[in-house]
């Protein structure tokens, strides 16, 4: 089993960070999370943070609002500034869709 895996972190403004990580805890609709080696592949929008662990055990904390996370063959990919539609906006758009008889 491969103990570290690849991650990428990009901002409009270009990478934020690159590099081999040993883990990543983050934060998510249903809670915190952890993304190890072999995770499984998925996708989820981030917010409240993203908790960075060297293979050094050295720690980087970047503060994330809104952001993409895609976890693919051990390569986990974070994009920030991601503006995504909440949970109660869709539900209001569809009850907006069947009162107006729209499908």
């Amino acid at each position: 089993m491969k103990t570290k895996f690849h991650l990428l972190v990009r901002s409009r403004d270009g990478e934020v960070f690159k590099g081999d990580v040993d883990s990543i805890t983050s934060y998510n609709e249903a809670g915190e999370f952890d993304v190890l080696s072999e995770h499984a592949n998925f996708i989820s929008l981030i917010n409240k943070g993203l908790i960075i662990r060297d293979m050094a055990g050295n720690v980087k904390n970047i503060d994330v609002s809104s952001a993409l996370m895609r976890v693919r063959k051990n390569f986990v990919e974070v994009y920030l500034g991601i503006e995504g539609i909440l949970t109660g906006e869709l539900e209001s758009s569809q009850r907006v869709k069947e009162t107006e008889g729209i499908s």
